[in-house]
């Protein structure tokens, strides 16, 4: 009997230590809005003017197909708007407005750091569609076909397990190539970066277990 009960608890450890099984399964994903106004006043009378604005939602679905090893991927969209300075007739303020489907598979691999706390590296490869509409006056638009591809390496990524079917995700660096082609009748832009950087837009994310 007490053997079996040692072995039971050995097997608990081990299940504890190795959260991230073969066959399990992870929702997660992420939400994010930002807006900005500026304000003038001027002899006692005040001007507010409208500023950026920009919006993405991405959820992610990761599987494990062996232990500490999921593959998994993101379906998102994002949207920006920024003032481009033009006017209409009666004065009220004209937009850049750029809207992008994204998709993004990925593999992630986990490697323990005591109990509850993971290292997690991940592979992304990334490419999105859509479009980006600039307001020239009242009636006038102009609009322009865009596309991204990207390729990259989130080097410091970490989870924490407060539960069995809650992590915390915390990435605070990548390395990363992207590039962005812009398309209007037969002229075609082409932006590439590079990037490689600590802190660089650092995010948190949860992340459910089932």
């Amino acid at each position: 009997m007490k053997k079996l009960l040692l072995c039971l608890a050995l097997a608990g450890m081990t299940s504890a230590l190795y959260a991230q099984k073969g066959g399990d399964m992870l929702v997660s994903g992420s939400l994010s809005w930002k807006s900005s106004s500026s304000k003038a006043t001027v002899a006692s009378t005040s001007a507010t003017e409208k500023g950026s604005r920009s919006f993405e939602i991405t959820p992610q679905f990761h599987y494990f197909v062996i232990d500490k090893l999921s593959v998994g991927g993101a379906i998102g969209y994002s949207f920006t708007k920024d003032p481009n300075y033009n006017n209409s007739t009666n004065g009220d303020q004209l937009f850049d407005k750029s809207g992008l489907f994204i998709i993004r598979p990925m593999v992630s691999y986990y490697i323990s750091l005591g109990e509850k706390f993971y290292y997690v590296p991940r592979f992304y490869v990334g490419a999105g569609f859509g479009k980006n509409k600039s307001e020239i006056n009242d009636t006038d638009v102009t609009e322009q076909n865009t596309s991204m591809f990207q390729i990259g390496l989130n080097l410091l990524n970490f989870e924490f397990r407060p539960s069995d079917h809650i992590g915390i995700m915390f990435n605070a660096g990548d390395l990363g190539y992207r590039t962005d082609i812009t398309k209007e009748g037969d002229n075609k832009l082409s932006n590439r970066s590079f990037s490689l950087g600590l802190n660089l837009g650092a995010t948190i994310g949860f992340n459910y277990y089932f």
